[in-house]
């Protein structure tokens, strides 16, 4: 069969209006279209954003796809804790006016969306035992930073040596060659921009990182997170009903159901078909597959053949950020008593304790959010060692809480074994070695995930590789 390059203006204005303008190939359509052969069929592994979406685009295009899902719920980290107070998200947090494909799918899904309250606007700091105040940390005792960072709260110390000297103009500039010099060690290049050693250490504490340690990132990775927020977004949204909404939506969409608690073990790229294995026995073939599953779980099934070297290392060494969360109410409002804002960024095990707030503002729930080495520290725990723990700690951030809560859930997105990590990142070096061949077509197999985007941030990301995908598997059937 002849490959017709596909234009990406055509195939993105194509393909999307017609996915977004009611989805507009019904099965009946599909069925003419295969009149003069069977329509090519693909399998899609995993229903997060991307695998959903994957299959909308193809569908809309006349593909016979089988979604596959090793869960019992769609929408992988999307994922909204519907039985805790202020249906908190446990993954996704909200969107905004940059989220071009998102907002587009929610509106032609009739999902609705609201404006979203963002983070508290004041906050506590606990750094070294200390309660304080962000108008008296310059001139805190606890505040040991160097003189020319004395003014910087903790949260704002990794933007501040980023933003200062990024290079980085655009969304994509962090994939070119002349950048390749900055795929360092995050450590090391914010140690050459004289960052101080308590600098260096509180910037670990800081989920806006969003790695397991300083040392084991790409200083490219975090200046191209850096570039992004360069333009802030007008207003932070998420969907009425919980950002899960939008998943569900997106399944109900489709011709066939997601087959879900469809744990794959073994992919195999044959002749003319791949097959899939999975844990429960079940075995399914199609033309095409393609993997939206995070290399953290992907490393765990076998491909045969074997992907080529530079694919297989980066399936098996691209870093994932493990993020814990303990979810907790609270019986009385602990902040109208001692003064302090409810939101706390701390320097201890618990990191940062945010409130979850209904749209009125009222305060619903709190989650401690814990990424990198502190939550593979707490994973170990066994639930009552935790509690206790989480007791403890808090007990001496703000005294009295640890009497006043109760621990509604503990979500860890390093211990999931459909996740293994909340996200993806580089690790010094992995640019050069891993960004141009670790997403591309290996025989059948074709890779999609927010792993592999290039332009988007968050959610968007993950939309951003379906549509690239997808054109790939059109392009090689045209």
């Amino acid at each position: 069969m002849v490959s017709k390059k596909l234009n990406r203006r055509d195939f993105i204005g194509g393909v999307s209006q017609s996915i977004l303008s009611l989805f507009v190939l019904s099965r009946a359509t599909q069925q003419l279209r295969a009149s003069a052969r069977e329509p090519t069929s693909v399998l899609v592994l995993g229903a997060g954003l991307s695998g959903l979406y994957t299959a909308l685009l193809l569908e809309a295009k006349g593909l016979s796809v089988t979604l596959l899902e090793a869960r019992s719920r769609v929408g992988g980290r999307v994922h909204t804790l519907n039985d805790i107070p202020g249906k908190p998200e446990a993954g996704g947090q909200s969107f905004s006016e940059k989220y071009q494909r998102f907002l587009a799918l929610a509106e032609r899904l009739e999902v609705p969306l609201e404006s979203s309250l963002g983070l508290d606007k004041e906050m506590l700091l606990y750094v070294r035992g200390q309660n304080i105040l962000p108008k008296d940390w310059a001139l805190a005792s606890a505040n040991h930073l160097a003189a020319s960072e004395r003014s910087l709260i903790p949260p704002l110390l990794l933007s501040h040596y980023l933003r200062e000297k990024n290079p980085l103009q655009d969304a994509t500039a962090w994939t070119k060659p002349k950048y390749a010099n900055l795929d360092i060690s995050l450590d090391d290049y914010l140690r050459s921009e004289e960052a101080s050693t308590e600098a260096l250490r509180l910037m670990n504490f800081d989920p806006g990182s969003r790695t397991n340690s300083l040392e084991t990132a790409s200083a490219l990775w975090a200046l191209r997170n850096n570039q992004r927020g360069k333009i802030p977004s007008k207003q932070p949204l998420h969907i009425q009903d919980g950002n899960s909404g939008l998943p569900e939506k997106m399944a109900a969409a489709l011709n066939s159901p997601v087959q879900m608690n469809k744990v794959v073990e073994a992919i195999r790229s044959l002749d003319r078909s791949v097959e899939v294995h999975c844990a429960d026995g079940s075995k399914f073939r199609a033309d095409y597959v393609v993997v939206t599953l995070p290399f953290s779980v992907l490393r765990e099934v076998e491909i045969m053949p074997a992907l080529p070297g530079v694919q297989s290392e980066a399936v098996k060494e691209l870093n994932y950020t493990a993020v814990t969360q303990i979810r907790f109410t609270v019986r009385e409002p602990f902040w109208e008593k001692d003064g302090y804002p409810p939101m706390m960024w701390t320097d201890s095990a618990l990191q940062s304790i945010f409130p979850v707030r209904d749209i009125q503002g009222n305060v619903q729930s709190f989650v401690c959010w814990v990424s990198g080495d502190g939550a593979k520290k707490l994973d170990v725990m066994s639930s009552g060692e935790l509690e206790q723990f989480v007791r403890s700690q808090l007990k001496q951030i703000r005294p009295g809480i640890e009497e006043n809560m109760s621990i509604a859930q503990v979500i860890s997105w390093g211990r999931d074994p459909y996740s293994r990590g909340a996200y993806s990142y580089f690790g010094p070096g992995q640019i050069r070695r891993f960004q141009k061949l670790m997403a591309q077509p290996w025989q059948r197999i074709h890779f999609a995930g927010e792993h592999t985007a290039i332009s988007s941030p968050g959610m968007e990301s993950a939309l951003e590789s379906a549509e690239r995908v997808a054109e790939e598997i059109l392009t090689r059937i045209q």
